[in-house]
């Protein structure tokens, strides 16, 4: 990574930060893309030019729930310190509560996408095992799947 103070610029399939990780920044991208994964390496989302990643941990005061990865090509970026957000958040606590609750369905959501996806490659490799699992343990999954399912559609109603 290339870092002014301003801007930073990666190379392609650089780790810009890994889930777990300390947020000290978000960032505006300005040129390129960005994959944002779980910390299984499922690809929640690909960010382009104008749009902002980095945001929900600084906005929540907790560690990255994700990893962001530049794409193919080298992505260049504004930098936003901790403290643009903490100022906006304190100057409009009605706009403060609205971005905090849309990041925390943001982040339930990621974390239910990735449970799912995690189930349902459980159920693909038991099914292409040399040893398939009975009938009642496929009923069994496939029923947490739909229940996984069922969660997520509900939280997109609310």
């Amino acid at each position: 990574m290339i870092d002014n103070g301003i801007s930073a610029i990666w190379e392609p399939g650089e780790i810009i930060y890994e889930a777990g990780s300390i947020p000290k920044e978000a960032y505006l991208i300005l040129e390129g893309f960005v994959n944002i994964e779980t910390k299984d390496g499922l690809k929640l989302n690909r960010l382009g030019i104008g749009e902002i990643f980095g945001e929900s941990s600084i906005l929540l005061d907790i560690p990255r729930t994700v990893t962001a990865r530049v794409c193919n090509q080298k992505l260049v970026a504004k930098k936003i310190p901790k403290s643009y957000f903490t100022k906006m958040m304190k100057s409009n606590v009605i706009l403060g509560a609205l971005v905090r609750k849309t990041q925390i369905r943001l982040i339930d959501s990621n974390r239910q996408s990735n449970e799912l996806a995690n189930e349902i490659s459980i159920l693909l490799n038991q099914l292409s095992s040399n040893n398939p699992p009975k009938k009642n343990a496929l009923e069994e999954r496939i029923k947490k799947i739909r229940s996984n399912l069922n969660k997520i559609q509900q939280n997109l109603e609310i």
